[in-house]
């Protein structure tokens, strides 16, 4: 039996574990933006030393840089592309390896790219799995709208 055929049939997952693995993710997702912030702040410090960026007098880095819609693209599309690979390559972020959680198609399979862009903006940063508290088979708002589930991986 196939890998894809074993996961299949798995239970979906509750709210709980998605919320334990939601608050994994969030703070991986905090660590991202911090480095993506970094990544900015070297950015500006370089573009600055060179001569390629002049500031205003008494304008600082930072200050330069949370005005920059370049700087909310780089933050933003960090975290999502953090998600959208782990969903994809190995249907769990870090978060979801941790409670023994896998996204993933009514088959098994991995979920496609615009599987994963349709999960995640229509999870409503997490709020989309509210919906688990009322439906009968724990399905989330996002489930539905990407046509995929959250399983619950066995204990190995």
């Amino acid at each position: 039996m196939s890998e894809n055929q074993s996961t299949a049939t798995l239970p979906s997952a509750g709210f709980f574990r998605r919320l334990a693995a939601y608050i994994y993710d969030a703070l991986m997702a905090i660590a991202i933006g911090m480095v993506a912030t970094m990544l900015g702040l070297a950015m500006v410090a370089l573009a600055t030393a060179l001569g390629w960026l002049v500031l205003d007098e008494g304008v600082e880095h930072s200050s330069y840089l949370v005005s920059q819609i370049w700087f909310q693209g780089l933050i933003w599309g960090s975290i999502i592309l953090f998600y959208i690979w782990f969903w994809c390559n190995l249907g769990q972020t870090i978060g979801m390896r941790a409670w023994r959680l896998r996204v993933q198609n009514k088959d098994g399979s991995n979920i496609s790219y615009t599987q994963a862009l349709i999960r995640l903006f229509t999870s409503a940063l997490g709020a989309g799995n509210l919906m688990v508290l009322v439906t009968k088979d724990n399905t989330a708002f996002q489930d539905i709208w990407g046509r995929c589930q959250v399983v619950i991986l066995p204990k190995k």
